[in-house]
């Protein structure tokens, strides 16, 4: 008798995979073909033959192949196609070991592990054949890393048994991990982006997110933990990487900027920030932090500098100033520098031209500048010290000539009135931030007014009958608060008794003995 319950699973099994949508047609076609029915007619007429034991086990044996062939047409398709897709990812249209495998497969199909896995492994492995992904070269690395697997399967037959299930368990995982990627299914680089990145204008980066999406399809190990990973958390890791850096560029804002030029300077870079060995991320963020900021000030400062650009040439008017020399240097060394604006020229420079003109014209105005405000603090300093003279002594030296001599008021009067315009010179002059404007514009009026001063000091002295006096005074301290005179001085003994009457001076005596 045949043992039924032996092919009750074998039966089950086939009937599930006749019904199976993928397969039931093509199993239809196959047992439509006329020598299936022959072999039925032949099954039968032996039937209808047995008179003994004998033939009753040849009947026996036959229904037994014509199950076991029928079971086959039934349970090949899903195991053809298993065994077509690994000779397809080995490179082999004919090998005996998949033959030998396919063998295998179809003998132990009843068995869950086999059938659900096969099942399962060809619903899942269109995801390494999406069409046109922009993550092929990825894909490509996955269907490498299973062939390797495979040809260490097939190569052994004799451990099909002991090795099949851990092979199935890898690549169930690994197609199942991929299937959770939602970005393999992507085929063109925006679809990376969202919708508020794309109302940045993160599209004026598609250079560089496409140069970072080719970079980060390796699975080359970009540090140690990185070598640590599996296949599937590898490929997660790149491509979370892109997402981060597509974050990094749209928050440059470049995208945004209205000055082309710069925009341009930018992509100029692209495949200078974009490098795979320690991570293309940490290589963009490096980049962007770091030496583009560095980049950016010193483009900032040329592009400024020229915004700002005026026309000046040293004025002769400038001559009573005690520090013209430094006026005609700084016009020299401005005029120098506007004569030429490298950024007109700097997109048509190499990556490393560009950051050598940079670098160089940007020095060039930080030393004007600085030599500027070296230059506008010792104008300060002429003003601030005449101001302070007239404050602290020049006036009183008035106010006391005023007594004996009335007429100077109105002369000390527009004076002080003069030294108020002066004081509003300094205010404004300590507040300017460009040296050029201001010698352009207010310079002369400050340095007349302090001219005007001086001048309106000397016309109160003559008129106050005491310029010789102070004059002689002045010859003998040479700018000091006090002094010494000796007895060849008493020549001018009236010069002297009228300082003291007007208590402009004062002479102490000291026993010497």
């Amino acid at each position: 008798m045949i043992d039924i319950s032996a092919y009750s699973e074998k039966l089950d099994l086939a009937l599930k995979q006749k019904r199976n949508p993928s397969y039931s047609k093509k199993i239809a076609v196959e047992l439509a073909k006329p020598e299936w029915q022959q072999q039925l007619f032949e099954l039968e007429h032996i039937f209808s033959n047995v008179k003994d034991e004998q033939d009753f086990y040849k009947y026996q044996k036959a229904l037994t192949k014509l199950f076991e062939d029928i079971y086959e047409v039934i349970t090949a398709p899903g195991v053809d196609d298993f065994i077509g897709w690994i000779n397809e990812i080995t490179n082999e249209k004919s090998n005996t070991n998949s033959k030998k495998l396919r063998d295998f497969l179809v003998e132990q199909y009843s068995k869950n592990s086999i059938s659900n896995s096969v099942e399962v492994i060809n619903a899942n492995k269109q995801v390494l054949e999406i069409e046109n992904s922009i993550f092929t070269s990825l894909l490509s690395e996955v269907s490498k890393e299973l062939k390797k697997e495979t040809i260490n399967l097939l190569n052994d037959p004799k451990q099909f048994e002991n090795n099949i299930d851990d092979y199935f368990d890898l690549v169930k995982s690994t197609l199942d991990g991929l299937r959770d990627i939602k970005e393999l299914n992507y085929t063109q680089a925006i679809e990376l982006f969202s919708n508020e990145q794309i109302d940045n204008n993160i599209d004026f980066y598609i250079d560089i997110v496409s140069l970072v999406i080719e970079k980060n399809q390796s699975t080359k190990p970009i540090n140690d933990t990185d070598n640590n990973l599996g296949l599937i958390d590898k490929i997660k890791s790149r491509i979370s990487d892109i997402n981060k850096c597509i974050v990094l560029l749209s928050k440059t804002k470049i995208a945004n900027s209205q000055d082309t030029t710069f925009q341009k300077l930018f992509l100029k870079f692209t495949e200078d920030m974009v490098k795979y060995e320690g991570g293309v991320k940490n290589n963009l963020e490096e980049f962007i932090e770091n030496k583009w900021i560095e980049l950016e000030t010193k483009y900032n400062t040329i592009n400024n500098f020229f915004e700002n650009k005026q026309t000046i040439s040293y004025d002769s008017r400038w001559d009573s100033y005690p520090s013209k020399d430094e006026l005609q240097s700084i016009i020299l060394q401005y005029n120098s520098l506007i004569k030429d604006n490298i950024l007109d020229t700097i997109l048509t420079k190499s990556v490393l031209g560009i950051q050598q003109s940079l670098t160089s014209k940007a020095k060039a105005i930080n030393d004007f500048e600085s030599y500027s405000a070296t230059v506008r603090n010792n104008i300060l300093l002429v003003f601030k010290c005449s101001l302070s003279e007239y404050e602290s002594k020049n006036l009183a030296l008035l106010d006391s000539l005023a007594i004996s001599k009335p007429s100077i008021n109105s002369i000390i009067i527009e004076i002080k009135e003069s030294l108020e315009g002066l004081k509003n010179g300094i205010k404004s002059l300590e507040m300017a931030t460009d040296l050029i404007s201001y010698l352009n514009e207010d310079f002369l009026i400050d340095l007349n007014t302090n001219n005007d001063i001086t001048a309106l000091f000397r016309k109160a002295l003559n008129e106050s009958g005491m310029s010789d006096h102070l004059n002689w005074l002045e010859s003998k301290l040479n700018g000091a608060d006090n002094g010494m005179i000796s007895s060849q001085d008493f020549g001018n003994s009236n010069l002297i008794k009228e300082l003291l009457d007007k208590g402009l001076i004062k002479i102490e005596i000291q026993k010497t003995f």
